[in-house]
């Protein structure tokens, strides 16, 4: 198949990014109305479903436990959201790479593909954001990549949106910023997205384990959440602990900025406290498939009105461990939800 810009399908992509939007002149100027956007601060978890980096969600216009579906922190990663129009549903991404994920990334798009048939006239719409004009061109790198891999997929794509590289770059004091950091979906108003900040606050559980998943050996881009199944999942993944992460947890910002990130000038201010957590978080978990997915089994949630999370099944928590688990189990309390989510994104973190 192909990918379809306005009428036209694309058998042979340009080579730049720069090319594209010169012969496509409107993906530039919508391009430039996305950034000019005002930027959507969500600060409130009440439906609201984040994915980070090497996650991606399915959702469809219906789902009963979220309004908004989308995420942040992307530098020289990209997000894409792939929208079905005939199933009401859409995808979004966090993506890094696309090195060695191509049946992950393919996937994805079967995931929000739903019943429909590749042979018919029906097609996904794609939107590629994110990415700027970096020294190593990472991003465009990416940019190029993530086209080439749907242009040769057996499925019609719709490119609506490209918001990268030259479009989504500013500069200041000599230094090429990303104007767009994160995007954020509405799925109950016509899937129209829009750039958003996600607080910390409202990025769902044991984030510390899910941004541990970049330390990972393995190649994978993980599903954690589909409308049919309600239920947010974190799929069993290794990864290797070095001894030289407890001396790595108490660097400093500039340390973990210049050593941890492609893009060390223009992370958010998050950045580096965040890598310690994880680091702090791999010091007390050093062997995730014996603490943590224990029999290979995947770590499940499910959200309440609120925007708090609940195991999922309850029976998995052991009471047993901790007193707060009890609690939990007893009252299932929001002071209890906290408590006991600082507990597993922090020392311990056992589920049988």
């Amino acid at each position: 198949m192909t990918i379809i810009i306005g009428n036209q399908p694309v058998s042979q992509l340009p080579d730049t990014v720069a090319e594209i939007y010169k012969s496509y002149p409107f993906l530039e100027a919508e391009a430039l109305k996305l950034v000019q956007t005002p930027l959507h601060v969500i600060d409130k978890p009440e439906g609201v479903l984040y994915v980070t980096q090497k996650e991606y969600a399915v959702l469809n216009s219906g789902d009963e436990n979220f309004s908004i579906v989308g995420t942040d922190d992307a530098t020289t990663c990209h997000i894409v959201v792939l929208v079905n129009r005939e199933e009401s549903s859409t995808c979004v991404a966090h993506i890094d790479s696309t090195d060695d994920l191509e049946e992950e990334l393919a996937r994805m798009v079967f995931d929000v593909l739903g019943q429909q048939n590749m042979n018919s006239d029906f097609h996904l719409e794609l939107n590629i954001m994110g990415g700027y004009c970096d020294e190593m061109h990472k991003s465009e790198v990416l940019t190029l990549d993530l086209l080439h891999f749907y242009n040769q997929l057996p499925v019609k794509f719709q490119l609506k949106s490209l918001c990268v590289g030259s479009v989504n770059t500013r500069s200041s004091n000599g230094i090429n910023w990303p104007i767009m950091y994160g995007v954020a979906v509405n799925i109950q108003s016509d899937f129209i997205f829009c750039p958003a900040k996600f607080n910390l606050s409202v990025r769902g559980p044991s984030l510390s384990l899910r941004s541990s998943r970049f330390l990972s050996r393995q190649c994978l881009i993980d599903r954690v959440y589909h409308s049919k199944e309600g239920i947010f999942k974190i799929s069993p993944f290794n990864y290797r602990f070095q001894s030289q992460m407890v001396e790595w947890a108490h660097k400093s910002d500039d340390f973990i900025l210049n050593n941890f990130s492609t893009s060390p000038a223009v992370e958010p201010e998050h950045f580096s406290k965040e890598m310690k957590e994880v680091f702090q978080f791999i010091i007390h978990n050093p062997f995730p498939m014996a603490s943590i997915f224990k029999f290979n089994k995947s770590l499940k949630y499910v959200p309440s009105p609120q925007g708090q999370w609940f195991f999922y099944p309850l029976e998995v928590l052991r009471s047993d461990l901790c007193p707060i688990f009890s609690h939990f189990l007893s009252f299932k309390s929001t002071s209890c939800f906290i408590a006991t989510t600082a507990v597993m994104n922090g020392a311990l973190m056992n589920v049988d």
